[in-house]
C-alpha cells in the first residue's frame, strides 16, 4: 500500500478528534444534536487550523443515521460512503481553480438534486474568497432561497474578501492558531503510532515553527521523521534551516554591545551553515519581541510565551541590558528586512546592512541613540532622587567642594610658537585620513560615507548629505574618535587642530535636551561630583 502522509493518516475523523477549537467544536455538536442546522456557514482562520476537515465532519454528522452526541457514527451506511468518498451527498470546490460565473453556475446546477442516502445534500467551498464577484452574486442568489435539503459550509483564511451579503447570510465560525502545547501533544501521538523517538523539545520547535497549524506541524514531522529513527533539536533545525536559541541570544548580545565585529562574524557562521536569512530575520524579531515583552509582563512570560521557567528568565535578563525603545526600533529592522532578503540577489550583504543599523542604533533621522541616552541619563537621576529622599545617599556640605590646596607658584617657561597652517587645507584632510585609515579602518570606513564640509584656519567640520548614512555620525562623533581624527589632522599640519561633526537639526533638538539633562544633573549633586561617561 502507498504511504499515506502523516497530516492525511491523522485528519480528524469526528469532532472528538479535533484540537484546539474547543469552541466551535461544542457549538456545531449542539446543532446536530437539537436538530438545528443552518443553511450556510462559514470557517474562517488561517491554514491548517482545521476548517475544512470541521466541514467534512460536519457533513458526516448531519446525515449520519446514528449519531453518538453530534458526532458522526462511522458505522452506518452514510457514514462508510462518505468516509470512502463515495457519496454524492458531500461535494467539494476549490473556489481558487473554480473561480468564474460559469464554475458556480455549474455547481449551482446540481442543487435542484435531493441527496442519494442522507438528509442534506453539503456543498463545501474552500477558499471562498477567491470567487469573481459576478460568481458571489450567483452563490448570492441560492443562499436567499436555499431548498431545504441543502447546505453550504464556506471555508476561507481571509474574510473580509467575502461579500457582506453573503456573510449576512452565514454563520460564522473562526478557527483560532492551536497552541504549541496542544500540537506537541498531537506530534507525540504521532511519533509513538510510528514506533519512533522523539525529543520534547524538538516537537516544541516543531509546534512554535508551524504558528499554529496542525497540517503545517505534521507535514515537518514528517520531513524529520525521513532522516532517521529519532528526531532531536539539532534536526528540527536542520530541516527547517533555523539557529538555535543560544545562537540568537549571542547574536543579540552582539546588537546591544553594538559589537560590530561579533555581527559580521556570526552572520559568516550563519551562511556558512546554510541557514536561510530571511528565516534566520523573523527568528531574530521573534526572539527581540519576546524581551520586549520580557521589559512589561516579565511574571507572565513564560505563559504568554510558552517557554520554560528557565528560558523566560534568560530573556529577561537579556533584556534588563536594553531599552524598550531600541528593542522596537531593531525589531522594525529585522521585519522590514524580511521581505527584502527573499528578492535580494545579495541576501548576506542586505542582512549584514540591518544588523549593523541595529547595532550602531540607527532609526528615523537618527535620533533614536540620542533619545535612549537622555533616557539612560533620566532613569540614573531619577534613581539618585531616590536614594538622596531614602537617606540611602548623603551629601555632605564639605565633600561638595574640596578645599583648594595652596600650590607653590611655577616657573613659566615660554612656549614655542606654532608652526603656521598649511594653506591646502585639503591635503592636510587627506593625509589625515591615510593615518586614520592605516590606524583604524572601522573609523575610516564610517568617515568615508560622508566627507569635509568646512574648512578654516585649523577647525576642520565633516558630515553627511545622505540622510541614508546618518547612523554614521553618532559612530564618528564619539569623543575618542574626535580625538583620534584631532591627531592625525595635527600630526599631518604640523600643528594642533580641531574636528567636529555636523550634526542634522533634529540630532542638535536632541543634543540640546540632553544637554539640559545634564545641566540638572550638575545643579542637583554638583559639578564636580557629575561625570559622564560615553557606551
Amino acid at each position: 500500500m502507498a504511504y499515506q502522509a502523516l497530516y492525511r493518516q491523522w485528519r480528524p475523523a469526528t469532532f472528538s478528534d479535533m484540537v484546539g477549537q474547543e469552541l466551535v467544536v461544542t457549538a456545531l455538536r449542539n446543532q446536530v444534536q437539537q436538530g438545528r442546522i443552518a443553511h450556510a456557514y462559514l470557517f474562517t482562520g488561517s491554514r491548517g487550523t482545521g476548517k475544512t476537515s470541521a466541514a467534512k465532519i460536519l457533513a458526516r454528522a448531519v446525515n449520519c443515521q446514528h449519531p453518538v452526541n453530534g458526532d458522526p457514527c462511522g458505522e452506518c451506511e452514510s457514514c462508510r460512503r462518505m468516509q470512502g468518498d463515495a457519496s454524492f451527498d458531500v461535494l467539494e470546490y476549490d473556489a481558487a481553480s473554480n473561480s468564474r460565473v460559469e464554475d458556480m453556475r455549474q455547481i449551482l446546477e446540481t442543487t435542484q438534486y435531493p441527496p442519494q442516502y442522507g438528509k442534506y445534500k453539503v456543498y463545501i467551498i474552500d477558499e471562498v474568497h477567491m470567487l469573481s464577484d459576478n460568481a458571489f452574486n450567483a452563490l448570492l442568489k441560492t443562499l436567499e432561497e436555499p431548498p431545504e435539503h441543502m447546505i453550504f459550509v464556506l471555508a476561507t483564511t481571509e474574510p473580509q474578501k467575502v461579500l457582506a451579503t453573503i456573510l449576512s447570510r452565514c454563520q460564522r465560525y473562526d478557527f483560532g492558531r492551536i497552541p504549541a502545547q496542544k500540537i506537541a501533544g498531537r506530534l507525540r501521538q504521532a511519533v509513538e503510532m510510528e514506533h519512533r523517538e522523539a525529543t520534547d523539545g524538538a516537537l516544541m520547535n516543531i509546534a512554535v515553527a508551524a504558528e499554529g497549524g496542525m497540517r503545517d506541524a505534521l507535514s515537518i514531522l514528517d520531513m524529520c521523521l525521513g532522516y532517521g529513527e529519532k528526531v532531536d533539536e539539532a534536526l528540527v533545525r536542520r530541516v527547517l534551516g533555523t539557529s538555535g536559541r543560544e545562537f540568537l541570544f549571542r547574536f543579540s548580545e552582539a546588537l546591544i554591545e553594538e559589537d560590530a565585529a561579533a555581527v559580521f562574524s556570526l552572520i559568516d557562521q550563519l551562511m556558512r551553515e546554510g541557514r536561510e536569512p530571511a528565516v534566520f530575520a523573523r527568528e531574530m524579531a521573534r526572539h527581540l519581541r519576546a524581551m520586549l515583552m520580557a521589559h512589561y509582563c516579565p511574571g507572565e512570560l513564560a505563559e504568554l510565551l510558552e517557554l520554560t521557567p528557565e528560558d523566560a528568565q534568560s530573556y529577561i535578563g537579556q533584556a534588563s541590558g536594553v531599552s524598550d525603545t531600541r528593542l522596537m526600533s531593531m525589531i522594525d529592522l529585522m521585519m522590514s528586512v524580511e521581505p527584502k532578503l527573499r528578492l535580494s540577489s545579495s541576501p548576506r550583504v542586505a542582512l549584514e546592512t540591518a544588523a549593523l543599523h541595529a547595532c550602531l542604533r540607527t532609526g528615523e533621522e537618527d535620533t533614536t541613540a540620542l533619545r535612549e541616552r537622555i533616557e539612560t541619563l533620566e532613569k540614573q537621576l531619577a534613581g539618585l532622587r531616590e536614594e538622596l529622599h531614602s537617606g540611602a545617599l548623603t551629601v555632605s556640605p564639605g565633600a561638595a567642594r574640596p578645599e583648594k590646596k595652596e600650590r607653590a607658584p611655577e616657573v613659566q617657561t615660554p612656549k614655542a610658537a606654532p608652526a603656521p597652517m598649511p594653506k591646502d587645507l585639503q591635503q592636510v584632510w587627506k593625509g589625515a585620513m591615510e593615518i586614520v585609515k592605516r590606524k583604524n579602518p572601522g573609523l575610516f570606513g564610517m568617515l568615508s560615507s560622508g566627507s569635509l564640509m568646512e574648512a578654516a584656519d585649523d577647525c576642520f567640520v565633516w558630515g553627511v548629505k545622505d540622510e541614508s548614512f546618518f547612523f554614521s555620525l553618532d559612530h564618528v562623533n564619539r569623543p575618542e574618535h574626535r580625538e583620534q581624527i584631532e591627531e592625525a589632522l595635527s600630526e599631518t599640519a604640523g600643528r594642533p587642530c580641531h574636528f567636529t561633526v555636523q550634526l542634522p537639526e533634529t540630532q542638535k533638538k536632541a543634543t540640546a535636551t540632553e544637554a539640559d539633562t545634564l545641566r540638572g544633573l550638575r545643579e542637583t549633586f554638583g559639578a564636580d561630583r557629575v561625570m559622564v561617561q560615553e557606551e
